[in-house]
């Protein structure tokens, strides 16, 4: 079994619904598990904003991993505190932002394939 470290960014995250695919920070590939190690979401802005993280699951039981995080004026926010998130074989990851191309997001993860 390899392991490598990677990560994932997504500029300007949209402010559009989760079920959107525009939403999409990854997508797991065929015959993996990845670890998310971090996800962290930096707000480019002035004024505070809310941030939503989101899992898409082969199995059909999507869940929010959070919702409404307040992400402060000019300042970045780890949006999974250390907790360790496991995403299967073509499960995608998705976040969303109430204000249109105010956060960057970057998440750090293990992927075993």
């Amino acid at each position: 079994m390899a392991n490598t470290f990677k990560h994932a960014t997504k500029s300007d995250v949209v402010t559009d619904a989760v079920s959107n695919a525009t939403t999409n920070i990854f997508t797991a590939a065929g015959g993996s598990t990845n670890i998310v190690l971090s996800v962290y979401a930096a707000n480019k802005t002035a004024s505070s904003v809310t941030v939503d993280l989101y899992l898409v699951t082969t199995t059909g039981d999507d869940v929010y991993l959070l919702r409404n995080a307040p992400v402060p004026a000019g300042s970045s926010l780890e949006l999974t505190g250390g907790t360790k998130i496991i995403i299967e074989a073509f499960d995608i990851l998705r976040a969303r932002c109430n204000t249109a191309t105010a956060v960057d997001l970057c998440v750090s993860y293990l992927e075993q394939t």
